[in-house]
């Protein structure tokens, strides 16, 4: 994943994300099924989009966290 394409994924929504792994987990099986019948000739391509799931899962906890923490801070102030 490029750094543009990366940037562009932390401003996305949950639902954008969402789908972007979902895509991508359909892509990496279909390249892991191409490796074991042997059709696959680049084999780093595997690895790559391993490192793309992981960046976008990664934003997605981080999302996640940040929401919660604001949450957490928006009750902490109506409480003191």
């Amino acid at each position: 994943m490029k750094k543009n394409d990366l940037a562009e994924m932390k401003k996305a929504d949950k639902k954008t994300l969402d789908e972007s792994v979902a895509k991508i987990c359909k892509s990496l099986a279909s390249l892991v099924l191409d490796k074991n019948m042997e059709k696959l000739k680049n084999k780093k391509e595997i690895k790559n989009k391993r490192k793309d799931l992981a960046q976008i899962l990664t934003i997605k906890r981080q999302k996640e966290l940040l929401t919660g923490l604001e949450n957490q801070f928006k009750e902490g102030k109506e409480n003191g």
